[in-house]
């Protein structure tokens, strides 16, 4: 008995020990990725000579000059209009692309179809400066240089293949028992998607969203390749130009970022309950 109950403390102390240490570990993990919007969010209220004085410090006053010169001098609103447009359209055709792709890859038997899976998920291994200077030439050629056409394009091509990735791994872990079912009941092509696999792959589908969102709300290269007007340009091309400008202010640059950061992260807020069960479901078995 006294054995046993010995062994019983010593499971308990490594029990104890292993979250201790994983508490700790996530607690600092957490410390370094939420400092740095900390770090904006308080020097964005801060004037360029109170920021130089302490960048760490508090602010000695609650200053909203930064953002409303921000969003009235600089038209923020707008850029932030255009890179919402731009990534609601590419995400959406996007994402109804991987959708029937994923599910014909999964489960439907075609004739090359394993060749096919992998010409599409080895487009993921390109460069886009590969492929940059081609794609303008073309896209010069249709007219579609300094439209928000373009810019809708490129991002459908480039985020695809990694969704198709996702996807297609996250469907060939719905039964198959539930399909055949819902066939027997009358359901065609269109419906098995609707009613069984969307439904299924909802969290899959949300990360994708995420990841999409994020990817293309930060993406420089390409609005500022194909965008020439600055009408038509998004955030991180505008804050870019901003950035140039008002160099020496740095509590000013700092409260651009912090609204480059925004949308991503209310997007992140509202779906972070897929977010865990998304990477586990969707990953390569």
């Amino acid at each position: 008995m006294i054995k046993n109950g010995v062994i019983k403390i010593k499971k308990i102390k490594k029990h104890l020990v292993v979250r201790i240490v994983t508490f700790v570990s996530l607690s600092v993990l957490a410390f370094s990725f939420l400092y740095p919007l900390f770090f904006m969010f308080i020097n964005s209220f801060k004037t360029k000579t109170e920021y130089r004085k302490d960048a760490f410090a508090l602010p000695e006053s609650w200053n909203f000059d930064n953002y409303v010169y921000m969003l009235d001098q600089f038209e923020l609103i707008r850029y932030f209009f255009n890179t919402i447009f731009i990534a609601f359209i590419s995400i959406g055709v996007m994402m109804l692309l991987a959708v029937f792709a994923s599910y014909a890859f999964a489960r439907l038997p075609f004739k090359g179809r394993s060749l096919v899976y992998m010409l599409v998920i080895g487009t993921m291994f390109i460069p886009a400066q590969v492929t940059m200077i081609p794609m303008y030439q073309m896209f010069s050629r249709m007219h579609l240089v300094n439209t928000f056409t373009g810019v809708i394009l490129c991002n459908i091509a480039g985020g695809l293949p990694g969704a198709v990735l996702l996807l297609t791994a996250n469907f060939r872990g719905i039964p198959v028992e539930l399909i055949e079912a819902c066939k027997i009941d009358g359901a065609g092509y269109f419906k098995v998607i609707w009613n069984v696999i969307i439904p299924l792959g909802k969290s899959t589908i949300a990360i994708n969203v995420i990841l999409s969102f994020v990817s293309q709300c930060n993406d420089l290269f390409t609005p500022m390749i194909l965008l020439q007007e600055m009408d038509k340009r998004t955030v991180m091309v505008a804050l870019s130009s901003i950035m140039s400008k008002t160099s020496g202010d740095q509590a000013f640059q700092l409260t651009g970022l912090l609204l480059a950061v925004l949308p991503p992260l209310l997007l992140y807020i509202c779906l972070q309950k897929y977010l865990v069960k998304g990477l586990t479901v969707g990953a390569i078995k």
